[in-house]
């Protein structure tokens, strides 16, 4: 047996799915490790919907691991994907259906855009095409589809024809759809032989149907990939306000299911990136969010060989080579990788993420794929490759907050930078170092020196290293990481960047 015959998964949880699926094996499900800590029965009876975390921690994984054993055990379920389902011309098409406002607030124009009607109408849609598909038939479903224009349109539209009968908050009805919506009571306008109504009295038309329908088996919808990603500045504050609205409309049909009893869950992963970026708006959805969300963390372990993140790597390791997770770690591991322990190693090289660990697997075995173990030169020999894809991992995370030419001018700031610095003489590098450089100095101006750091600890990519003296006059060393249970970073003290880092960024040990 030798390395290339393992599988650690791949990077992405939704990659390694579809790519066993297509052969037929189950393996990502058989090897999954339920993170602790969670409680997965409430988010079957619809206690918790929100998954939180950082990039690589599992929410995708845990939301297909949710998603597979309710499909198998006969409930109504379906997987919605933000990033891969709703195009930029899906975006567009619902920006213009919703209108605008600009409302003066003491002399400050502000632009308000409100997408909350316009996601509960696809929510509802999306209810209405799980009925359908499975035979419900009673006469408050055949309102359903009616009102939703499942019964004229069998194959549903895409998101982008959903979104364009949509104007200014009303909808074009015709047909059946508009024969329900009279016999409902909800007002219609005629102009040019077209009908409208109001996307909000269709809306709780819908809810009120959906209330009188007696489900026998529950109903999940899952949605993933809630990303943002800052390519314009119209464009990125628009998709935070169509992210906020979502996450908004989740909440609320949740909250109103629970209120009347339906059988009908929404279930979301949401980014601590994201949330972070789109709680800068101002709207009271954190909350909701922290008393019905998990966050998913897996720093509260001290870095023994029993650490929950390495069980899951183990698990995962066993079962595609068909042995005990008991001897993985003797069987494929050196006792010690450049001095630590190997589990130490493993780590401290990452952020206590899972999908860090199996990069730097994978990213490791390209070293000898022949050999039957890994040996300390297949970290060393791969270590450049590593901080690079690990890089590329923290400049998609920063993406949540940070254009494209703020992360770069944010790199060129770090390259060639020291391991360890206090604030002041980062302040001078980009005083004196970058004083010609605009785009560094526009960065630093405009968010400041400590929110830069704030951002970068918040992500991992720094934390603090420093010594302290106690009453007796003994030194202690204190280290301080945010995937330690340090949520926040001390500015005033020495600061670190994570080693895996050092290789890419060319930092000088100090």
């Amino acid at each position: 047996m030798r390395l290339r015959d393992i599988n650690f998964g791949d990077v992405d949880a939704k990659n390694e799915i579809l790519k066993q699926r297509r052969i037929g094996e189950r393996d990502f499900f058989e090897s999954y490790s339920i993170p602790q800590g969670l409680d997965l029965q409430e988010y079957y009876a619809g206690q918790k919907y929100f998954v939180l975390g950082l990039k690589g921690t599992g929410k995708t994984a845990l939301l297909r691991y949710l998603h597979d054993t309710v499909t198998a055990r006969g409930d109504l379920s379906e997987f919605i994907l933000f990033k891969s389902h709703v195009s930029e011309e899906d975006r567009q098409k619902l920006s213009e259906g919703a209108g605008f406002q600009i409302v003066d607030t003491e002399n400050v124009p502000t632009f308000i855009q409100d997408f909350k009607e316009s996601w509960k109408w696809l929510i509802y849609q999306k209810i209405a095409a799980k009925l359908h598909q499975a035979n419900i038939e009673d006469a408050d479903c055949q309102r359903l589809y009616k009102l939703t224009g499942l019964s004229e349109n069998r194959l549903t539209s895409t998101l982008g024809e959903l979104f364009s009968k949509i104007s200014s908050g009303n909808l074009k009805f015709s047909g059946e759809a508009l024969g329900v919506a009279l016999e409902l009571g909800i007002e219609t306008k005629a102009s040019n032989g077209v009908s409208s109504v109001s996307l909000s009295s269709v809306n709780r038309s819908c809810a009120l149907l959906l209330n009188s329908i007696q489900l026998d088996k529950p109903l999940y919808l899952f949605f993933d990939e809630l990303e943002l990603f800052h390519q314009t500045s119209d464009q990125f504050d628009r998709d935070r306000r169509i992210i906020r609205d979502l996450v908004y409309s989740i909440s609320q049909i949740n909250s109103e299911s629970a209120e009347y009893g339906r059988r009908v869950f929404i279930i979301s992963s949401l980014r601590t990136e994201v949330l972070h970026s789109i709680l800068e708006l101002g709207h009271e959805i954190g909350r909701d969010v922290d008393d019905y969300g998990d966050k998913l963390d897996w720093s509260a372990e001290k870095a023994t060989k029993d650490h929950p993140l390495l069980k899951l790597i183990a698990k995962k390791i066993a079962v595609s080579v068909n042995i005990s997770a008991d001897h993985v770690w003797t069987r494929f591991f050196p006792i010690k990788i450049n001095n630590q322990d190997y589990y130490k190693f493993l780590l401290n090289s990452s952020y206590y993420r899972p999908r860090d660990i199996v990069r730097l697997l994978r990213v490791a075995r390209q070293h000898n794929k022949e050999a039957e173990a890994f040996t300390t030169a297949h970290f060393d020999e791969s270590s450049t490759e590593y901080s690079k894809q690990t890089w590329l991992e923290i400049t998609e995370e920063l993406l949540a907050s940070y254009s494209p030419g703020e992360i770069a001018a944010l790199q060129r700031t770090l390259l060639g930078f020291k391991t360890h610095f206090f604030k002041d003489e980062l302040e001078d590098r980009i005083n004196v170092r970058y004083k010609a450089d605009r785009p560094v100095q526009e960065l630093f101006s405009s968010k400041g020196v400590t929110t830069v750091l704030e951002d970068l600890y918040r992500i991992g990519v720094l934390g603090n290293d420093f010594i302290v003296r106690d009453t007796f006059g003994n030194t202690k060393r204190r280290h301080r990481w945010i995937f330690r249970g340090n949520s926040s970073i001390n500015a005033s003290e020495r600061m670190a960047i994570h080693k895996s880092l050092w290789k890419h960024l060319t930092i000088i040990p100090m």
